[in-house]
């Protein structure tokens, strides 16, 4: 990463911050469903939050951008939703396939 941010490659969005942003978006659902994937919280310490400064920079110029803000639901929308695939429950087209060992439908 750029070391001056705040995105990836500086100050304009490159194809990396396009790919990245719909997942990173999301990722405190992990923290929520499942046991977190490890990564610190920005202001509450820990070990490796330095490790993780850069990445807090870039997630939160992500989230302020405006195409971000306009494609991505409110937060309390997503619980209910990705829980039931946490849970192996959810009954999209996808999921079943999923379970079921098959491509996309």
């Amino acid at each position: 990463m750029d070391e001056e941010g705040p995105l990836f490659s500086g100050r304009e969005p490159s194809l990396i911050d396009l790919i990245v942003a719909p997942f990173a978006v999301r990722l405190w659902l992990f923290d929520y469903s499942k046991d977190g994937l490890g990564i610190s919280e920005e202001g509450r310490g820990g070990d490796d939050e330095n490790s993780w400064s850069r990445w807090h920079e870039w997630l939160t110029a992500t989230n302020k951008r405006k195409s971000i803000e306009e494609t991505t639901s409110e937060r309390r929308h997503y619980p209910q939703i990705y829980q039931r695939y946490a849970d192996n429950t959810a009954q999209s087209e996808l999921a079943k396939a999923t379970r079921e060992g098959k491509g996309v439908p």
